[in-house]
């Protein structure tokens, strides 16, 4: 497996399809988020605004994370934070799920933000989502606001960690776009 930039040569309709497949077990607890049902356009949107990961085995994409730079007219105050990036459509392929692609995506999306300058990362998730959000604790992230976006259904959760003690990406990563 490795881990690259997504390009706009990519098959976005298979990578949206992936992001249902991974947040569907959400949609089915009813929450609305963008990745359970948005299309093509949307995903290519979404992805071009920031720094698109892939985690690629064999030729398909089984993962994604974008990173995106602070984000000055957001209605969460933590990702108006100079110095705190964040990141949008993290998924992993579920047949592919328990094997740390998720892991690796995260670290090399923690390097890319610690080489433009961050010193934090932040997410966003469904306050319900109870397993997320333990998973991010775990992952060193705390609570530090809720929001309610729009484009769901549920109240958000904003979710910040400290980039420092963060190690640089490993050498077959390229962050160049």
């Amino acid at each position: 497996m490795q881990v690259r930039l997504i390009t706009p040569q990519d098959d976005i309709v298979a990578l949206t399809a992936m992001l249902h497949r991974a947040y569907a077990p959400l949609a089915a607890q009813g929450l609305h988020y963008v990745a359970t049902h948005q299309t093509p356009e949307i995903t290519a949107e979404r992805l071009f605004k920031g720094h698109p990961l892939a985690a690629e085995r064999d030729g398909k994409i089984i993962g994604t994370i974008t990173i995106y730079p602070p984000t000055p007219e957001s209605r969460g105050a933590t990702y108006r934070d100079p110095h705190t990036c964040n990141f949008g459509p993290f998924a992993v392929e579920p047949a592919c799920s328990g094997q740390g692609i998720g892991r690796r995506l995260h670290e090399a999306g923690l390097a890319h933000a610690l080489a433009q300058g961050a010193r934090f990362m932040a997410l966003d998730t469904a306050e319900p989502a109870a397993d997320l959000i333990a998973t991010y604790q775990r992952w060193g992230y705390a609570f530090v606001e809720r929001v309610q976006w729009r484009s769901t259904n549920y109240p958000s959760v904003l979710m910040r960690r400290s980039l420092s003690g963060t190690t640089p990406a490993a050498p077959n990563l390229s962050f160049n776009r």
